[in-house]
């Protein structure tokens, strides 16, 4: 374990090691590393077990943020509520090896590549040419970058001054996808509590890239439940979204606005208020938010403000910036289930949000949140330090392009050419509010 006091204030970053894999050939592990990152394991057909290193960088708040060269993830981060009581705020576990497994872990905390959300029917055209990609989303759709998308490989990472900078070279026709694709994150932890995520990219040959990332949050702790994630208050700074009809969660093309719906989240209430009214519909079926919105621009240019989420009782507030025209919306309603039911028209989603609807039904709903049927059992992923991970016991608010956007052309280009770079700046600001002034 290697402490690096880096030149920026108040700043520690500390090198270590988070568990070991095998090198997928010796064609990989000789080009990509160097001599001591490996040793031979001989009943390993000549394969070699490469470390998987963990980056931790801690400011003088006590804000703690640990990501490991697996997926680029973030595995860990911590800091104090109102009351100074810290907490660990993301989902993750404690081996490498349940990251690995791709059963127990759908995309948590991780890079999200080379192209975030879902693709229909796993097919692009580019320049005239059709591309078939990896089908690994309800058997016929493309989701976050394939079954060993950017989130799931080995990345190469160091610390370059105050920054843990990570780097992973994409192959021509991995997962499907034409060209070659270097990638760089640049994870740096500011003294005023901000997480600068820089993701950078560029291609042999045209392709589609949009990158985003999987970090999943309640603010009340990882391990609080679903009961504390319904108490936090959230707010989009998006006044239209993608429409995504009620039976598939992948964009038509139709862009609506939010105003008088159940998909307007411009003014901060509770999670639960939203989450009763969906159920209501059965729009989305029992799955909560999983929708791509329209970011307001900044129109002064820069990063734009996508998102807030307060958690009243802990105080403890995220806040974030990117520049990217979408946000992808997700309540945590797939981590356990894919059950897919229901038979209310899609026209559902233009109806209003109505508070007296929620006021009606919170007392009877806040019993039945954390009580199980007898008899029953409750499906859940095992997570780090014994926590149950249940439906809705999370949230993630991930900035990127418009999903499908390669097959409508209003929609904001996904394709990366030779020569262009691919750049999103996204932000976490984490503060703590003293007061309940929302």
């Amino acid at each position: 374990m290697v402490t690096y006091d880096c030149n920026c204030k108040d700043i520690i970053i500390t090198e270590g090691i988070f568990g070991e894999i095998y090198a997928e050939s010796a064609e990989d592990k000789i080009r990509r590393y160097n001599s001591k990152d490996y040793y031979e394991d001989a009943e390993n057909k000549g394969l070699r077990l490469m470390p998987v290193k963990s980056y931790t960088m801690i400011n003088k708040n006590r804000l703690e943020i640990t990501v490991i060269s697996w997926g680029a993830t973030i595995v860990s981060l911590k800091y104090p509520d109102k009351f100074g009581y810290v907490a660990d705020v993301v989902l993750g576990f404690d081996d490498l090896k349940s990251y690995t497994n791709p059963k127990i872990n759908p995309f948590i905390g991780c890079i999200l590549g080379r192209c975030a959300n879902r693709i229909r029917d796993s097919s692009i055209v580019i320049k005239g040419k059709t591309y078939e990609l990896t089908k690994n989303d309800l058997g016929k759709h493309h989701l976050h970058g394939g079954t060993k998308g950017f989130g799931r490989q080995l990345w190469e990472s160091h610390i370059d001054g105050c920054s843990v900078v990570m780097t992973y070279l994409s192959k021509d026709g991995e997962e499907g996808y034409p060209g070659a694709v270097l990638s760089t994150v640049r994870f740096r932890l500011m003294p005023d509590n901000m997480l600068e995520i820089g993701i950078r990219a560029t291609t042999t040959n045209s392709t589609i890239v949009n990158i985003s990332h999987g970090s999943l949050f309640n603010l009340a702790g990882h391990d609080a439940g679903k009961k504390e994630l319904m108490k936090h208050k959230i707010s989009l700074n998006c006044d239209r979204w993608t429409f995504a009809d009620y039976t598939d969660p992948i964009p038509t093309g139709s862009i609506r606005g939010v105003g008088g719906t159940i998909m307007d989240l411009r003014v901060p209430k509770f999670l639960e208020s939203y989450i009763v009214n969906l159920r209501k519909l059965q729009v989305p079926p029992g799955e909560g938010y999983d929708h791509n919105f329209c970011v307001t621009p900044n129109w002064h240019g820069g990063n734009a403000y996508v998102a807030q989420a307060v958690h009243p009782k802990s105080g403890r507030v995220l806040e974030i910036y990117s520049n990217q025209p979408g946000v992808q919306f997700y309540t945590g309603g797939r981590l356990c289930s894919t059950s897919e039911t229901g038979s209310n028209p899609a026209g559902a989603y233009d109806s209003p949000n109505h508070e007296e609807e929620y006021e009606e039904e919170k007392a009877t709903d806040e019993t039945e949140q954390d009580v199980v049927p007898k008899g029953e059992s409750q499906e859940f992923i095992s997570g780090k330090q014994g926590a149950r991970y249940v439906k809705h016991c999370a949230f993630s608010i991930q900035p990127q392009n418009y999903p499908n956007a390669i097959n409508y052309s209003h929609f904001p280009c996904s394709i990366l050419r030779p020569g262009e770079v691919y750049c999103h700046d996204l932000i976490y600001k984490f503060g703590i509010q003293l007061a309940n002034y929302m």
